[in-house]
């Protein structure tokens, strides 16, 4: 072996050796710096992520809070106060807010009449048929209090019609069916 170093240039041993050690320094960082130099910027994301996750524990109990009020509220304006009513009481609550809604619009609350209506998917309708007398514009008001305070209603037939002629205050007598919709309960 040392005859054969003795036959090669100094430069060129010096040459194999400095390319021996800079493969031997590429195989080192390639297969065992780098791989665990990877696997700490990985753990280092996950603790980073983890503390961000418990740092925001006590914001995510008050984002899930807000969002349960707003399903709340979205429900209050889908079904009105009458959601969690049984069959039982619901004709007598919407029979009273009729009441209190002709009362506040200056509108004669005539006749109710409740009834059942059909079955759709999930939901089961309860129709009312309801005549009142009013002026045109209280009649109008006295629609948009019902939407608010009964939620989501639907008037199915709708038919205005002049009052008495010897009403002096031209007032108008309208026939609704309204209905509700709530979901069905098996009882």
């Amino acid at each position: 072996m040392e005859a054969i170093l003795q036959r090669v240039p100094p430069r060129t041993v010096v040459l194999l050796m400095s390319a021996l050690a800079l493969t031997l320094v590429i195989a080192l960082v390639s297969y065992v710096v780098w791989p665990q130099a990877r696997a700490y910027r990985e753990s280092l994301a996950t603790l980073r992520l983890l503390e961000g996750v418990a740092a925001k524990g006590d914001s995510l109990q008050g984002e899930m809070s807000r969002l349960q009020d707003r399903v709340d509220t979205l429900n209050r304006q889908l079904h009105g106060d009458m959601v969690d009513l049984p069959k039982n009481q619901m004709e007598s609550f919407v029979i009273g807010r009729l009441q209190e809604i002709s009362w506040r619009n200056h509108v004669e609350l005539l006749s109710v009449t409740p009834g059942l209506g059909d079955k759709v998917q999930v939901f089961e309708e309860v129709t009312f048929n309801v005549r009142v007398s009013g002026d045109y514009f209280d009649l109008y008001q006295w629609l948009q209090d019902l939407r608010e305070e009964l939620g989501y209603v639907v008037v199915q037939q709708f038919k205005l019609a002049a009052g008495p002629p010897a009403d002096t205050a031209r007032r108008v007598v309208a026939t609704f069916t309204i209905v509700s919709y709530r979901e069905a309960q098996d009882d």
